[in-house]
């Protein structure tokens, strides 16, 4: 059952303290012990349209390239006009289109929907800091942690910097979605971040995860100045749907405007069994307005902030499809550059029940909600 089918019946549990796993030695546990220190979250340019530029979703059926090829020839779409092409669970394709192409595909009875195509983007308050052996994150040993080896996350972000030598990266199955960037390599920073929660080693140095040792595979939408599309996205989560198995975790920290072919995209993977981890957002309004946040559907799990004083975040996105709060001021994790930074927003919040789901499945359970919930519904903070 989806913890928001069940807010209002959650019992209030004192907090949890330190989780440790077998075989894992007494380290210090990183603790921010500012009750409300508020990052400076922005939402940056996400959820901005991209002028001329929309996303053709064609109805199921026997749509193949080379039907979504003819209809393009059909509709004189020149082929520097076409982006992205979908042929997967989600058929269709990007383009840049007239009003008359605009008005033709409407009019086709293959075309399920157009909708504007439109900007995700990162936004970057992370600091580098020193860690010269191994600790436990606050937020790690909030919500619990446990040994996440030969279990595999698929992180819809930035990249990952393969060789940080507290990752584990599976560079085979690892790929880019940006039209003329082949590499999956983090040029941003937020994905390595993002996957240092989920899954950084147990071993001598830098920080653990909260699914310790588990694998992690890097499918990149968003290029070095951290700025991606919907339907960028859109293509990745057609290639989990492909690619990925039942029990397998996906983490989302991104957001835009409404998709519903995105949402759909989400759905359709969940119905497999893919488990998903997504962000709120860091606006401070109800998520019910960004997609694939407002998603809601068993199997995804969408995520709210809070501090270290099970605090919500100021800057944290609710509303009815949040279904957990998680830590997410003063995260410390892995880097692009292959050391350590802290950060702060759903960003970083969302991958705690990443972990949490690679480690226990649908099965997360709760201690305690948080204080401060903008929606009058506390979020069940989440716990292994």
């Amino acid at each position: 059952m989806k913890a928001n089918q069940f807010k209002k019946a959650v019992s209030y549990f004192a907090l949890a303290s330190v989780f440790t796993m077998a075989g894992c030695q007494k380290d210090d546990v990183i603790e921010n012990d500012s009750a409300s220190n508020q990052p400076n979250m922005t939402a940056g340019e996400s959820g901005k349209a991209i002028e001329g530029q929309y996303i053709v979703t064609l109805k199921s059926g026997e749509t193949t390239t080379e039907s979504i090829n003819e209809m393009i020839t059909e509709e004189q779409i020149s082929a520097q006009d076409v982006g992205q092409k979908f042929d997967g669970a989600i058929k269709g394709f990007t383009g840049k289109l007239s009003k008359d192409q605009l008005e033709a595909l409407r009019q086709n009875p293959n075309v399920a929907s157009i909708e504007q195509d439109r900007i995700i983007s990162l936004s970057d308050n992370s600091t580098t800091i020193a860690q010269p052996s191994q600790t436990i994150p606050w937020g790690v040993a909030r919500v619990g942690y446990g040994d996440g080896t030969g279990k595999t996350a698929w992180v819809i972000d930035s990249g990952i910097n393969p060789n940080h030598p507290d990752l584990n990266v599976d560079q085979s199955r690892s790929k880019s979605f940006i039209t003329g960037i082949t590499s999956f390599v983090d040029g941003y920073g937020h994905g390595t971040m993002v996957s240092g929660i989920i899954g950084a080693k147990n071993n001598s140095e830098g920080v653990v995860g909260v699914a310790a040792n588990a694998t992690i595979v890097a499918l990149r939408v968003f290029d070095d100045a951290g700025r991606g599309s919907v339907s960028t996205a859109i293509k990745a989560v057609n290639h989990v749907i492909a690619n990925a198995k039942a029990g397998d975790v996906v983490n989302m920290s991104l957001g835009s405007g409404v998709s519903a072919t995105l949402d759909n995209a989400v759905k359709s993977a969940a119905a497999k069994g893919i488990l998903f981890a997504i962000a709120s957002g860091n606006s401070g309004i109800d998520c019910s307005g960004s997609s694939p946040a407002r998603a809601d559907a068993p199997g995804i799990y969408t995520v709210s902030s809070m501090n270290n004083l099970g605090q919500f975040s100021g800057f944290s996105n609710y509303g009815a499809s949040v279904d957990f709060a998680a830590p997410g001021e003063g995260i410390p994790t892995t880097n692009k550059a292959g050391g350590y930074s802290s950060g702060s927003g759903t960003s970083y919040a969302s991958p705690h029940i990443a972990g949490l789901l690679l480690l226990n499945g649908n099965a997360i359970r709760s201690r305690g909600t948080v204080t401060g919930d903008k929606d009058s519904t506390p979020d069940p903070i989440a716990s292994k």
